[in-house]
């Protein structure tokens, strides 16, 4: 391999990290995923499962646990928030660079993989069953659909930005 072959070919870590363009287009596909996941969560779930998914009340359970932190409603929504916004889309970015399934299945993974990470991790974690199983069925099930279509959104919107104003 000539040394030029070997610098022009982007490395794996090159490849892992997206470009201004494609982080905004991430961030645009968070906004309008955690606007429908918001909607979700107070709205269909409340009539199907008696009430709301709170994130936020997961956040600061997880911190006053964990941390024996007394976490402000208004940090705890801007958490939720951040995550959903950023952490979240850059964890999706992450997995299609590794788990090529195509669109729009990565989304839907993604989507359940962000479930997991919510009520498989952290609420175990906050104190609280995984899965809520055994806490409430129905809150868990609206929660997984929430996450799944959360998932499939960010993707709608991050390939429709990618194909319309492609990144470099």
């Amino acid at each position: 391999m000539s040394m030029t072959t070997a610098t022009n070919t982007p490395g794996v870590i090159a490849r892992l990290v997206p470009t201004a363009r494609q982080s905004w287009h991430l961030v645009l596909g968070g906004f309008a995923a955690t606007g429908f996941y918001e909607i979700w969560a107070n709205w269909p779930t409340q009539l199907f499962a008696g009430f709301p998914l709170e994130p936020p009340a997961l956040v600061k359970l997880l911190f006053q646990r964990q941390f024996g932190l007394s976490v402000p409603d208004v940090w705890a929504k801007a958490l939720h928030y951040v995550t959903g916004f950023i952490v979240y889309p850059l964890g999706y970015w992450l997995t299609t660079r590794l788990v090529r399934l195509g669109h729009p299945a990565d989304g839907w993974l993604w989507g359940v993989v962000t479930y997991f990470i919510a009520l498989g991790l952290l609420a175990p974690l906050a104190g609280l069953p995984f899965l809520l199983i055994g806490d409430n069925l129905q809150l868990s099930l609206m929660s997984l659909i929430g996450h799944a279509i959360f998932g499939y959104v960010l993707a709608v919107v991050f390939q429709a930005l990618e194909t319309t104003h492609p990144s470099g």
